[in-house]
């Protein structure tokens, strides 16, 4: 295959990639403002919900529901994949292994002039890998799924997708990766580290809240409670903005080395809009003693 220049729109650079990641942002843009802006009814509005509901806030009926339990499988894939790409990239940038079967494989472009460095790369690879390593262990031994949430087949699908392209993005305008400097350590590193790890202890200090409530509280495994705690005394899903907060901290470090990434992060903030607005209407629908100045997903914003 015969490399090409990208061609920039809007100072992205156009690939399949970032042409995909620019969909599914408009798709969660639409489907955001439909539920939870216009509330929109009929077929429209059903085919948003369609697209979006899952677990307890879900409103709609559909034929090929999977558990939400099922989660654990996005990370079990995530945690292989983006070790072997973590394990392969740093390979080929300390030149030990010389053919990039990962760009090869999901690259249909290269630049003349491959723009970052090294390190940054290697670091958000990591990042991505331990984030991915902690949602698995989360979801076998701490998470308590109920038996009656249910996911969307389509969601489903869609979520195992989005695991396998996270780490071909993030090389995506880097290549050839051994014609990028190795880079030094920079501010930049130290406030994406310094983020990545405040995000992903409130994520994690979230998840041990919301599995609590069935563990230690008399709440049982399929019913619901009102979380306490942490940054539940500020808004509904705090687990959704720390998730969102991660790939803040990557794009921290990334930058301009990869401009997709800003539409992988734009994708990431409707998608978790969408479900923090659903859970917080399901919670405030269902407990009437719920704290009324708790917000959804943005402390004091949203």
């Amino acid at each position: 295959m015969v490399p090409d220049h990208y061609t920039y729109i809007l100072g992205i650079p156009i690939n399949l990639l970032s042409v995909l990641w620019a969909t599914m942002s408009a798709v969660l843009i639409t489907t955001y403002a439909v539920n939870h802006l216009v509330n929109a009814g009929g077929f429209v509005g059903s085919m948003s919900k369609y697209l979006t509901d899952y677990g307890k806030a879900s409103t709609t009926v559909r034929s090929l529901d999977v558990p939400k339990s099922y989660f654990t499988h996005y990370y079990i894939l995530a945690s292989i994949w983006n070790a072997v790409c973590f394990i392969t990239i740093s390979r080929i940038c300390f030149g030990l292994m010389t053919n990039n079967w990962i760009a090869s494989l999901f690259s249909m472009h290269s630049t003349a002039n491959a723009s970052g460095d090294k390190l940054s790369l290697l670091l958000c690879m990591l990042m991505l890998t331990v984030h991915s390593m902690k949602r698995l262990y989360e979801c076998l031994f701490i998470s308590v799924f109920s038996n009656k949430t249910k996911m969307g087949i389509i969601q489903y699908m869609w979520g195992n997708t989005y695991y396998i392209l996270l780490a071909p993005t993030m090389i995506s305008e880097c290549l050839p990766l051994h014609k990028l400097p190795f880079g030094s350590f920079q501010v930049r590193h130290f406030m994406g580290i310094v983020v990545f790890l405040i995000a992903s202890f409130y994520h994690h200090q979230s998840h041990i809240i919301l599995a609590d409530l069935r563990k230690k509280g008399s709440i049982k495994k399929d019913a619901h409670g009102i979380p306490q705690g942490g940054l539940f005394n500020l808004v509904s899903c705090p687990h959704y903005f720390a998730e969102v907060l991660v790939y803040i901290s990557i794009i921290i470090i990334l930058g301009a080395q990869c401009q997709t990434w800003f539409l992988v992060l734009l994708y990431n903030i409707f998608a978790h809009a969408n479900m923090a607005m659903g859970a917080h209407t399901w919670y405030r629908n269902t407990f009437k003693n719920y704290p009324p100045n708790r917000k959804a997903f943005i402390p004091f914003v949203l």
